[in-house]
């Protein structure tokens, strides 16, 4: 009698990250430690590159934000730090985390690096 396996994913939903780790992000004043994931890229139309991702659940972050939907906030990385917007909690209590322009985090921009 055969047995049927459920079907195998192979995809790894963090494939395309940028950044995975460690951040501050620095909302009214106050530097809280999180957890991001964050992928970045260049808006076709525009040419403007933008960054999004999302911060793991946070109970200091949740106090100040909220359930605002748009946060002015500071990201800071080891690998720099730049303004963005924190907002728009997810149902698992993660929030995005919106910014344009140079990421706080390492791009790759040569072929030889990927």
């Amino acid at each position: 009698m055969p047995t049927h396996e459920a079907p195998r994913f192979h995809d790894d939903p963090h494939e395309e990250s940028d950044y995975i780790g460690l951040a501050t992000i620095i909302v009214r004043g106050t530097e809280i430690k999180v957890e991001i994931e964050m992928r970045g890229y260049r808006e076709p139309i525009d040419g403007i590159f933008r960054w999004i991702g999302r911060a793991k659940p946070n109970d200091e972050l949740t106090e100040i934000v909220g359930d605002l939907q748009r946060m002015p906030a500071t990201i800071r990385t080891p690998y720099g730090s730049r303004e963005a917007f924190v907002g728009d909690v997810d149902f698992w209590g993660r929030y995005r985390i919106i910014g344009k322009s140079t990421p706080p985090f390492n791009v790759v921009t040569e072929l030889a690096d990927m």
